[in-house]
């Protein structure tokens, strides 16, 4: 795990990289270069402008958006734009996508630029759709004391908070729209770019790893668990994803919070030969105080766990004490579900790869894949800790999603199966 993997420095010899400074020096010569080779190659066209947005947005984006996302640590000078290891793994993975998709492109036949034109669209519409998806789920980590503020905290989405599902439905819409502007086929481009879209998220679960979202629940004794340290940031002193919740939990010491059915915090797990068995813990004993503060939810028990050091455990009545001693430096073992959704998407991309030249209708591939990845992201859903059942069931808002995705590509598959197939002309040059 390694959230930050350097800081882009505030300024550069007295004058401010972001803001009314260098990066916006270098946006503006480089918008004027690149406008100029592409309407040398192909003259005014329609495509040609539509870059103009995004030109537009980045460089609002170096102006007024950049500087608020430089860390500030109360007290110490700016340390700058952080360059977090999400969000490479990210661009990393946009580029593997494009890449093998332009391969795919040339390799029957067709015009790359339709790959470069559709990448950015659905790279907008992905990472939008994906944060929104993540935002409305956690809202509530969200809100700041300012309107302002709260945007700012929104747009950080390179330090994690992208979910997966979010992307597809905003990349859908994204190749949707842009079929039905160039009056092409959205499933004979969707078969092309989906192998890329595979091998993309591959990429962006590795981010989640150094990221420290996306975690897994204790596996001790498995030999590919993995442990992640205490801090994720030790300059800002914030714990990592995991480690805080197995600390907010109990799970650190051995023990789980939960409630009884009349809403009382209690124990609801023991771990045999944890610290929690050997202090003579158990199994639905309630809980009164943690060092000092009485526990009146299970929300507040886990903020008392949360900025404790040293917690002092009370429980029934003070009939038992316990002090927990000092933090661990690392987490306990979990499952690299970051690592198992990565090696899944890596094999559906190269199962839809291969099934390419066996397609008999166009959308076979796109949606094979996305039947594929339902199934696979409900089963890894069972395994990962981050997020909890929804609408009083024990399944997770991904999982559930999941169910919908797969019912609409059965759905697909009934209507597809009905329809002629291509010719063996067409499938070898489509």
């Amino acid at each position: 795990m390694r959230q930050t993997l350097f800081y882009v420095p505030h300024e550069l010899f007295g004058v401010p990289i972001f803001g009314l400074g260098w990066a916006l020096g270098v946006w503006l010569v480089s918008s004027i270069v690149v406008l100029f080779v592409l309407q040398r190659r192909h003259g005014w066209t329609s495509e040609l402008l539509g870059y103009l947005p995004l030109m537009s947005l980045l460089g609002l984006a170096l102006y007024a958006l950049l500087p608020s996302l430089e860390v500030h640590p109360q007290g110490m000078a700016p340390l700058g734009l952080p360059i977090r290891g999400y969000g490479m793994f990210v661009l990393a993975g946009i580029i593997a996508g494009m890449s093998l998709s332009i391969y795919r492109v040339k390799q029957i036949g067709k015009d790359p630029e339709l790959i470069y034109s559709l990448a950015f669209w659905m790279f907008i519409m992905a990472i939008a759709g994906a944060r929104l998806f993540y935002v409305v789920q956690k809202w509530d980590e969200f809100v700041r004391d300012s309107p302002v503020a709260t945007i700012g905290a929104i747009l950080k989405f390179t330090e994690g908070g992208l979910v997966v599902y979010g992307s597809v439905i905003g990349g859908m819409l994204a190749l949707y729209l842009f079929s039905r502007r160039h009056e092409l086929s959205m499933f004979e481009i969707g078969d092309i770019i989906a192998p890329g879209m595979a091998i993309g998220l591959a990429f962006g679960r590795i981010g989640c790893l150094m990221n420290g979202c996306c975690y897994g629940g204790i596996c001790e004794g498995w030999p590919l668990a993995i442990t992640f340290p205490q801090y994720a940031s030790t300059e800002l002193g914030h714990y990592s994803p995991p480690y805080a919740h197995q600390l907010t939990i109990g799970e650190l010491y051995g023990f789980r919070l939960g409630r009884d059915e009349l809403g009382d915090v209690v124990v609801v797990q023991v771990d045999p030969g944890s610290k929690a068995e050997a202090a003579g813990l158990s199994v639905g004993t309630k809980v009164e105080r943690i060092n000092g503060q009485q526990v009146t939810t299970l929300n507040s028990a886990r903020q008392i766990l949360l900025r404790a050091g040293s917690p002092d455990i009370l429980i029934n009545n003070d009939q038992f004490a316990w002090s927990i001693g000092g933090l661990p430096k690392r987490s306990r073992p979990v499952h690299p579900t970051q690592i198992y959704s990565s090696i899944n998407a890596a094999l559906l991309c190269l199962v839809v790869w291969f099934a390419y030249p066996f397609r008999r209708r166009h959308g076979e591939i796109l949606f094979l894949l996305l039947t594929l990845y339902s199934i696979a992201r409900f089963l890894l859903e069972a395994i990962r800790k981050d997020e909890a059942g929804q609408f009083g069931t024990t399944l997770t808002i991904s999982q559930l999603v999941s169910l919908g995705v797969l019912s609409v590509c059965v759905g697909f598959w009934i209507w597809l199966l009905r329809q002629p197939t291509l010719s063996n002309k067409s499938v070898a040059s489509a």
